[in-house]
């Protein structure tokens, strides 16, 4: 014991108060930094795992987003635009013909590309042409629909969950399509064009694309990491439009805890943690406002993974405090290590602040590329200003607009806020003959000029709306705050000088009355457009005003005699100055305006009908040469043209047939008994037959008595006694029979006429052709 206490004195020395004192300064520190450290490391762990967890999750909602969202309504912005570059797509696309099957496959062949350059993400893309029913897939290519537009559109289930995306109507739905028997699940990402529109009703069609369900799944399934981890895609009902991991838990939980997972949902933070029961779900929204991602994790194996770490930094302490007992022993050694540390986890705060600048580097990144998104969004829309202003006009002149508030929001979005009194609609065109010789590069820059110039008229008095129709015509609603006719004036005289200028041709303006309400365009149209068939009858005529005509167009107080005997005898008698005058008169008489359209539109057919009897069997045209001739009739641009056409084909007609025929009487004389004999039986007067060669009772009963010496009534007589006498000789049918069949009105007539020709009676003469 001495020998210790010894032992102990020799060891008491300042020196070792100092190593043991700062042995226990060295245990101290080193058990309190590691305790700080412990927490600390597991308080920064699980933020970063929580972090990490975090952007994960927003990571995965942005390739969800991408794929089902962003993509699809990229291929469907690409593929409307294509009616802004393509003018034959864009008129099948809002205004289709029925069967167009052209532009149809046209448009097929494009869809195709597209669905190439987004394989594997997009499986297909379909479009449904409303007005045309025409159902066109890059899958199963092109068919026609049996079906109304309605119950087509129902059995495709493309309407499941409507929302919007970009304050835009879209629709989204979980089906499967069959592919060579192979059934496949997709999600379908549906939109209406035009894509401005918001009302369903007034849609020309939809485009479809389809993603398949086994990306979105195969993007859910790399997330999961725990095994009783689950994630799934659900909407705000609470639905599950897809799940994977854990499926069996998810759906418990959901079921039992129905009105929290709903609340859970209608949070619209980015991401909101909750716990139920033993599990952490985390929701994460999306592209549409109504779905989100919904992620499940056991929170046993969330916290068991903490207090794993704890219990290793309290191992990590103990080892850390043994090894300073050792280490302080030794000075110099063991006096710089604590400093050591605190560097370290200097160096490692430096760190995580330089990670949080980043992060905040890439938001404000983020947060300038969205406001360049939004610039360029606005002059997209400045760009289609004139497509809209365009739809806009020809939606008025087609009377699809029925309530006057959608009218006034449209034209307070169009720039026009101002009230106007009275509207008068301009309908021009170019002449006929000069359109249809233009090519198109000329008619597009014509129509284009056109527009820009209404577009562009500046003046404080008029305002001017103007479309283009696509057919060689515009259509322009100019508004005044008074009667503005002395304005209109000014317009047009600007308009035409403008033409004349840069183009050197007259534009035949149409106008009409004036209307004060915007829901009459449509009344104004129409009356343009009756004009505008009456044009052809008026060769000369550059400017008509609905109001000056109004009364010729609506009364038809008189109508006109197209003079058909006269034009008929002419033919026969070849008398080309007789036939001028006839064609004269009506021409002249057709540009007052005094008959209705369908009736003038008649007599020309009529006048050539009439041509084409009396000289087609003697010229023997053939098949070939009757639809030339009619083809020629449609090349007419208007009556003046028909006339000098007309007069020259019969000129030209006249001077053949005089080479080859010497009595042209002789041709009508045959075309009577030919008609003679085709009614035998019946009661023939000289007005049927006159009706039935297109000529007079007084000429041709003239001519056939020139030509035959005899006249028709006798001639028609003549030919039923013949008939008579051969049916008593080569029949036995009864005299009352005998008299029907050849025509005669009564027996007693018929005897009378009979006895007179042949000195015998019908009975007697049947008797000796018997013997």
């Amino acid at each position: 014991m001495k020998h210790l206490l010894n032992r102990l004195n020799r060891f008491d020395t300042i020196f070792h108060r100092l190593i043991i004192s700062f042995t226990g300064i060295v245990v101290i520190v080193v058990l309190s930094i590691s305790g700080f450290l412990t927490v600390q490391f597991s308080i920064h762990y699980n933020q970063k795992v929580e972090n990490l967890e975090r952007y994960r999750l927003e990571h995965l909602g942005n390739l969800i987003k991408e794929y089902l969202f962003e993509e699809p309504n990229r291929t469907i912005m690409e593929i409307t635009s294509l009616g802004n570059k393509d003018k034959g797509i864009q008129k099948f696309l809002h205004y289709p013909m029925k069967n167009d099957y052209y532009r149809a496959t046209e448009l097929d062949k494009y869809l195709q590309v597209i669905d190439a350059q987004n394989v594997p993400n997009i499986e297909n893309i379909e479009l449904y042409v409303l007005i045309n029913d025409i159902w066109i897939s890059t899958q199963s290519g092109i068919r026609y629909t049996n079906k109304d537009s309605e119950a087509f559109l129902k059995s495709l289930d493309i309407f499941e969950c409507e929302t919007k995306y970009q304050d835009k109507k879209r629709w989204m739905s979980s089906r499967i399509i069959k592919m060579d028997s192979v059934e496949i699940p997709v999600f379908s990402f549906t939109a209406g064009y035009p894509l401005y529109t918001q009302e369903q009703s007034k849609f020309k069609g939809y485009v479809i694309i389809n993603v398949r369900q086994e990306i979105i799944r195969n993007l859910l399934k790399d997330f999961l990491i725990g095994d009783l981890d689950s994630i799934a895609i659900m909407n705000l009902n609470g639905d599950i439009i897809t799940l994977e991991g854990e499926k069996n838990a998810f759906n418990s939980l959901v079921e039992n805890n129905k009105e929290f997972v709903l609340k859970a949902l209608s949070n619209n933070e980015n991401q909101k943690d909750s716990k139920i029961d033993d599990y952490i779900i985390t929701v994460q929204p999306i592209g549409i406002k109504d779905w989100r991602i919904v992620k499940l994790n056991s929170a046993k194996d969330y916290y068991n993974e903490t207090r794993s770490i704890q219990n290793k930094g309290i191992y990590f302490s103990i080892i850390v405090m043994v090894i300073g007992l050792i280490l302080s022993f030794y000075f110099a050694r063991t006096l710089y290590k604590p400093f050591y540390l605190i560097m370290d986890k200097l160096k490692k705060v430096k760190l995580n602040k330089k990670i949080k600048e980043s992060e905040y580097y890439y938001i404000d990144r983020a947060i300038d590329e969205l406001y360049d998104l939004a610039i360029i969004k606005e002059e997209a829309l400045l760009k289609n200003i004139n497509i809209i202003k365009n739809d806009f006009i020809i939606n008025l002149l087609s009377s699809k607009y029925v309530n006057k508030n959608d009218i006034e929001d449209k034209l307070q979005f169009l720039g026009y806020t101002e009230n106007w009194n009275y509207n008068h609609l301009l309908m021009i065109r170019l002449h006929p003959k000069i359109y249809d010789r233009s090519d198109e590069l000329t008619r597009n820059l014509v129509t284009y000029n056109m527009i820009q110039f209404f577009d562009g008229y500046a003046s404080g008095t008029v305002r001017c709306l103007s479309a283009d129709l696509f057919d060689g015509k515009i259509c322009v609603i100019i508004s005044t705050q008074d009667e503005g006719k002395e304005q209109l004036k000014i317009l047009r005289k600007k308009f035409t000088d403008y033409m004349k200028i840069n183009f050197s041709v007259d534009p035949i303006i149409l106008q009409s009355g004036k209307f004060s309400d915007f829901m009459d365009a449509n009344k104004a149209y129409n009356t343009l457009l009756k004009i505008l068939d009456y044009i052809y009858f008026m060769p000369h005529t550059y400017f008509v005003d609905w109001e000056d005509i109004e009364d010729k167009l609506v009364n038809h107080s008189k109508g006109i005699d197209p003079n058909f005997e006269v034009f008929s005898e002419a033919l026969v008698t070849r008398d080309l100055e007789r036939i001028e005058r006839v064609l004269k008169c009506f021409i002249e008489e057709a540009s007052m305006l005094t008959a209705p359209i369908e009736d003038l539109n008649g007599y020309i057919l009529k006048y050539v009908f009439l041509y084409n009897y009396f000289l087609r069997d003697i010229r023997k045209e053939n098949k070939s040469e009757q639809e030339q001739l009619f083809k020629e009739i449609n090349d007419q641009y208007n009556s003046e043209d028909f006339y000098f056409w007309f007069i020259r084909l019969i000129k030209n007609t006249f001077t053949e047939l005089s080479k080859t025929e010497n009595n042209p009487t002789l041709t009508v004389v045959e075309l009577i008994e030919k008609v003679i004999m085709e009614h035998l039986c019946e009661d023939l007067s000289l007005e049927y037959i006159a009706e039935k060669v297109y000529l007079s009772p007084k000429y041709i009963s003239r001519i056939f008595k020139e030509e035959k010496g005899i006249n028709i009534t006798q001639f028609i007589t003549d030919c039923k006694l013949k008939k008579a006498v051969k049916l008593l000789s080569e029949s036995n049918i009864s005299l009352e029979q005998l008299i029907k069949q050849v025509g005669f009105s009564s027996t007693n007539y018929f005897i009378k006429k009979f006895k007179e020709k042949y000195s015998i009676t019908p009975v007697q003469y049947r008797r000796n052709a018997i013997k």
